[in-house]
Parts: structure tokens; C-alpha cells; sequence
């Protein structure tokens, strides 16, 4: 909440600015939000088309959506009732615990949306890692959600009691408004780290798929996207000292960059699925070709873990299917549900558990 600044003089106040900034925040913050979903909704239309259905990080990002549409409403009032992006000296709020109990659900909504798209970005990772990679990315999605719930219940925990927050004339006390703020630039900084951490993730398993340089590059650099939001949020973090300022006008520069870190980080997770789909989309390959490459993204997806590769049942049967068509004889161990090689006895994979054409493993 801005703190109080001193009240201008008739002379000061003629000559001062009385420009707003809150059309702008509005017009920014519905725009990311929007495209945001768009990209969402492309990739729910995408994985249901092909039948893949939707998993953990699907659901993540459809509620983190929702959180951030519910954010836009809540700038939407402070806007239109509270005029917010006007400077404070233009500001008379009649009712000021309906504005702080507004302004607190915006920073407690915007910090769990961060907190569920990263943690889906985490969740898309754990079914291409295994081992101590895995443990790892479980160790980033604990951690971070650990902090994230700790500083979006910081505008409810700061005051004793907890309604002295937005009832001045109760008796008790508050954190000065500095802890706060540091709180959250201390999760903004960590969390724009896992950014970073969790795109370089990809590159170190990676790299090591047989695939042409250029199709393996597009697929490192789409799964790498939420380098992106890392990028945002340090913006962000630059941006939250103006929470001190006691001006509401300076304020609008974070308002917009907390709603785009949440909507960069939804739109950087549904690269990698708009990426292949367009890929194919566009390409001028025979139709059975086309839906064989398709089913690259997830068959691309594989781990070696103690020298056996790893497929998605998805993909094989895909393989199996354009093998029968063509003719040709289609043997393998049958993966399980969750992608892992079943039965290596079986097949004339040699027992290696790996799925072969025409006697040639794949």
C-alpha cells in the first residue's frame, strides 16, 4: 500500500502533471492476459485433437489463467473506482479498507498464478527426467511453492490483528512497509532463478537425442522459452521499490510487469506444443509422413537412463500404425503407461526393449 505523501499547495497543485496511466494498465494487462489464454487454448485444442489428453500441467495452466483474468478484475475496480494511475494528490478514496482489501487479493492472486505456471513448467519436465534430475526438479517445485505461498499471505500475516491491515483505529501492530517489500523482491529473485534453472534443464538431456541439428536446436530453444519469464521478473524486481513511493502513478510500471511475468511464463509453456503443431501444419510432406513426425515431439522425448532409451506409447503406436500401412513388420516390447520400456525380453529388439521396423531398431 503506498504510504502518504505530503500534500501539495493550491500553487504546486495547478502546476503539477494530472496525466493518467491507468487506461494503459488496463489496456496491457487485458492484452497479456488474453494472449496468453489464446496460446493456452491452442494448446488444449492441439493435445485433445490428437487424443493425448490433458495432464497435471494442462490443469495448472488452465487454473493459473483463470487467477489471471480474476487479477485483471481486481485492477479493473482499482482502476475505475479507486483511479488507480492517476497520481496519489488526485486521489480521494472514501472507502479505504475496500481499497486495501482489493489491493491485497491483487498481489495474493498475482503471486499464486506466478506459483502454478512455473510449477507447470516444472511438472512438463518431470515426465523427461529421471533419477537425480527428477529429484531435483521435485526439489525446484517444493521450494519454490514454499516461498511463493509465504509471500502472497504476506499482506494477511503482516498485521496483528489481521484486520488492523485495513482498519487504521484498531490497536495493534504492522510490519514496517519495507519488510514486506523486501520479502518480495527476495521470492521475485528466486523465482526469476528457477526461470533460468528450469529453461537450461532441457540441454542437459537433451542434447544427446538423435536428431538433425536444426530440428534438435528448435526443440532446445522452445523448451527454453521460460528464460523469458526469468527475464520479466527481474524487471519486476527492479520495479517493486515504487511500492514505497506514495505515488499510485509510479506504481502502473510494476502492475503491468507482475500480470506479464504470469502470462509470459503460460505462453512460454505452450511453445514447444504450438511449435511442432505449426511445424506441420505448414510443411508440404505427404499426409502420413506429416502425422509420423508428428508424434516426433513426444517420441523425441526420450531419457537414457543406464544406456535404455525410453519412448512414449504414444508415439510407438503411431510408429506401429504408418509400419502396418506400409507393409512392413512391427515388433517391440510394448511401452508402459507412464513411457518406460516394458518386457525387454521381448521382441526382436535383441532384448533391449527398444521397438523395431522391419528387424531395424528405431
Amino acid at each position: 500500500m503506498p504510504v502518504s505523501a505530503a500534500p501539495l499547495s493550491p500553487e504546486e497543485y495547478a502546476l503539477a502533471d494530472h496525466s493518467s496511466r491507468g487506461g494503459m494498465l488496463l489496456s496491457a494487462q487485458w492484452a497479456l492476459t488474453s494472449f496468453a489464454a489464446a496460446f493456452l487454448a491452442l494448446r488444449v485444442y492441439i493435445k485433445t485433437s490428437l487424443k493425448k489428453g490433458l495432464w497435471w500441467d494442462d490443469w495448472l495452466l488452465i487454473a493459473s489463467s483463470l487467477i489471471c483474468f480474476v487479477t485483471c478484475i481486481l485492477t479493473t475496480i482499482l482502476v475505475k473506482e479507486f483511479g488507480m494511475g492517476h497520481h496519489s494528490y488526485d486521489i480521494v478514496i472514501l472507502d479505504t479498507s475496500r481499497w486495501i482489501l482489493i489491493l491485497d487479493s491483487r498481489a495474493t492472486t498475482t503471486l499464486t498464478a506466478l506459483a502454478w505456471t512455473k510449477t507447470a513448467f516444472a511438472v512438463s519436465l518431470l515426465r523427461l527426467t529421471m533419477g537425480k534430475t527428477r529429484a531435483f526438479v521435485w526439489f525446484l517445485i517444493v521450494t519454490l511453492n514454499i516461498a511463493m505461498v509465504f509471500s502472497a499471505m504476506v499482506p494477511w500475516i503482516q498485521c496483528q490483528p489481521v484486520s488492523k491491515r485495513w482498519h487504521f483505529e484498531l490497536e495493534g501492530r504492522c510490519w514496517p512497509l519495507g519488510v514486506g517489500i523486501n520479502i518480495w523482491i527476495g521470492t521475485g529473485a528466486l523465482s526469476s532463478l528457477y526461470d533460468f534453472i528450469l529453461a537450461g534443464l532441457p540441454w542437459t538431456f537433451l542434447c544427446s537425442l538423435t536428431l538433425k541439428k536444426k530440428e534438435k536446436l528448435g526443440i532446445l530453444v522452445a523448451m527454453s522459452m521460460g528464460a523469458v519469464a526469468g527475464a520479466v521478473g527481474i524487471v519486476k524486481c527492479v520495479k517493486l521499490p515504487t511500492l514505497g513511493s506514495g505515488d499510485d502513478y509510479n506504481e502502473v510500471d510494476l502492475f503491468v510487469w507482475d500480470i506479464a511475468e504470469a502470462t509470459v511464463t503460460i505462453m512460454a509453456a505452450c511453445i514447444p506444443t504450438l511449435r511442432v503443431f505449426l511445424r506441420e501444419k505448414t510443411s508440404s510432406a505427404p499426409s502420413s509422413e506429416r502425422t509420423t513426425r508428428l508424434s516426433q515431439f513426444s517420441l523425441s522425448f526420450r531419457s537414457v537412463n543406464r544406456g535404455r532409451l525410453v519412448f512414449d506409447s504414444q508415439a510407438i503406436e503411431v510408429i506401429r500404425e504408418q509400419s502396418v500401412e506400409k507393409g512392413e513388420m512391427f515388433t517391440g516390447s510394448g511401452a508402459s503407461r507412464d513411457g518406460s520400456a516394458a518386457g525387454a525380453g521381448s521382441g526382436s529388439g535383441g532384448g533391449s526393449g527398444r521397438p523395431t521396423v522391419a528387424g531395424k531398431k528405431v
